[in-house]
């Protein structure tokens, strides 16, 4: 191959990737559900994945400082930074039962 039928075939393979990376939806993971694969829950590092099942729905939950403090976070489908408004670090979360709520951390 010459020079030019390099950089040809190159640019159309880079151009062909781009055409099928732009096919793909976009958006933030909170609004792509979980597939099969994907833990459910408290992940780590105070982060929670809520698996709605494409429903929309949101969940009340309990989360839990290093010192045992307990706090109330509502969180949407996908993946919730909890650490976020806690001053100390996350160790775990769980669902109390609570349903419906509006997300948000509500101390």
């Amino acid at each position: 191959m010459t020079g030019v039928a390099v950089a040809t075939a190159v640019a159309g393979g880079l151009l062909g990737a781009t055409e099928a990376a732009s096919a793909t939806p976009t958006g933030s993971s909170a609004t792509v559900p979980a597939t099969v694969t994907d833990p459910c829950g408290y992940l780590s590092w105070g982060s929670y994945r809520h698996c709605d099942g494409g429903t929309g729905s949101t969940v009340m939950l309990d989360v839990q400082d290093v010192w045992g403090n307990i706090y109330h976070y509502c969180v949407g489908p996908g993946v919730t930074n909890l650490q976020a408004p806690i001053r100390w670090r996350v160790t775990g979360a769980w669902w109390n039962g609570g349903v419906g709520c509006s997300p948000g951390f509500y101390g």
